[in-house]
């Protein structure tokens, strides 16, 4: 069953002028974490509502959640028809659209899902962060400079991986209640010091495509010997999107590949296995297709306006395409706010907006969030803000406020009901 009714009761809450804003509150993906803590008897802050598993029973050992990176609810609607897996999925379970976080991008979208914590309390805010400790900006996740320097050679010691993520992972607090967790991940991410610190307490299988992932969640679950958690990552949907856009073949067949790659393996599982586990497939954020992109490199006007680190530099924008952020010297945001809605159409925030809106979420602030707050944060309405050569060439987007961007599928039904 899929729950559009959902959709629209969302949307009438949510919207405005064509924004999509958290849902922080309930049908949000920042709850799916202890969605799973509920279900598996852990300790759990604030679960979605029961009624996403609506027809779906509850009473396993095992969870499995696989995310699809980018895979949004608009998409999911489009394609349900054309991969079986999607289709067996809404037939023998329920599948219920959720709104993502602010922003609607992978930095901070997988670091809430390994924390359970909103972006407002851990901390990571964009693909692009200014770390005052080390007046450097840094990708917070591959945790590296500008130039694809890992921050380790760049700074030695100082580079200490505490900066990244105010929060414990949420597998250490499952672990402590008896669940046994497992992260399936590709392997070029795993190892690296953002993913050990926010997989700290779950053992991490490395794959190498998402043929290997499937099977490795098998497996993980016919080896299981109690209560456990498997959470498998996908990238490869959102990586074609960005690439060749959300309607290529590409897509299509990179959404092919990891459906029919979960359907032959979990099937293959035994039948007391299959009905003691939940399988959820749900995504981070959507994708929206932008037109021609603006380099904000080309517009001297914005730079005049931009914090200078200890050279004398202009800080550059933060954040991503879809979620420009700027920290502005003392006196300019409203010069600059001016400015920007002069050149382009698009949404602003203020740093009293920011908080007012619970952007970021509605729980109380981190230092962490505080040190890494914007001045400004830029939404355009359907073109990105580009700032770096890798982001200028890119077709599918995410991270804004558009109901592509920031609806994603939550689809549960146990493996027994899928055979």
């Amino acid at each position: 069953m899929r729950r559009d009714r959902v959709e629209a009761e969302l949307l009438d809450a949510h919207a405005e002028d064509g924004a999509v804003f958290p849902a922080y509150d309930d049908y949000c993906f920042a709850n799916v974490p202890d969605t799973v803590a509920a279900v598996l008897g852990a300790a759990a802050d604030r679960p979605l509502p029961g009624d996403v598993f609506e027809g779906v029973p509850t009473d396993v050992d095992n969870v499995v959640v696989v995310l699809v990176d980018g895979f949004g609810w608009e998409h999911w609607k489009r394609d349900q028809g054309d991969h079986r897996f999607l289709a067996d999925l809404a037939a023998a379970g329920t599948v219920t659209p959720l709104t993502t976080i602010y922003p609607s991008e992978t930095a901070a979208a997988i670091t809430t899902m390994h924390t359970g914590r909103q972006p407002v309390e851990h901390g990571v805010l964009g693909w692009y962060q200014y770390y005052p400790d080390l007046d450097a900006v840094l990708r917070p996740l591959p945790f590296t400079t500008l130039d694809g320097t890992l921050a380790e050679e760049a700074f030695g010691d100082r580079a200490d991986p505490d900066l990244l993520v105010d929060a414990d992972s949420i597998y250490q607090r499952l672990a402590a209640d008896g669940v046994a967790p497992t992260v399936v991940q590709p392997a070029e991410t795993v190892g690296g010091a953002y993913t050990n610190q926010v997989t700290t307490g779950a053992t991490v299988t490395p794959y190498a495509d998402v043929a290997e992932m499937a099977v490795l969640v098998r497996e993980t679950l016919a080896a299981g010997s109690g209560p456990s958690y498997v959470y498998a990552y996908v990238p490869n949907v959102d990586t074609a999107a960005h690439r060749n856009g959300t309607g290529s073949a590409a897509y299509r067949a990179q959404l092919s590949a990891v459906t029919e790659s979960l359907r032959r393996e979990l099937a293959a599982l035994d039948d007391e296995t299959a009905a003691n586990t939940l399988l959820v497939v749900t995504a981070d954020h959507g994708h929206v297709d932008t037109r021609d992109s603006v380099d904000l490199r080309e517009h001297d006007d914005l730079w005049t306006h931009l914090r200078r680190d200890g050279d004398g530099d202009p800080i550059p924008p933060l954040g991503s395409s879809r979620n420009a952020q700027f920290l502005v010297r003392d006196g300019h945001v409203d010069v600059l706010d001016a400015s920007l809605h002069d050149a382009f159409d698009l949404r602003t925030f203020d740093r009293d907006a920011v908080r007012n809106r619970s952007l970021f979420g509605d729980r109380a602030p981190s230092a962490r969030f505080e040190a890494h707050l914007p001045d400004l944060v830029a939404v355009h309405r359907d073109r990105g803000l580009c700032f770096t050569d890798r982001s200028l060439g890119h077709v599918g987007r995410h991270g804004g406020l558009t109901r592509e961007e920031m609806l994603v599928p939550f689809a549960a039904a146990t493996l027994a009901d899928l055979a």
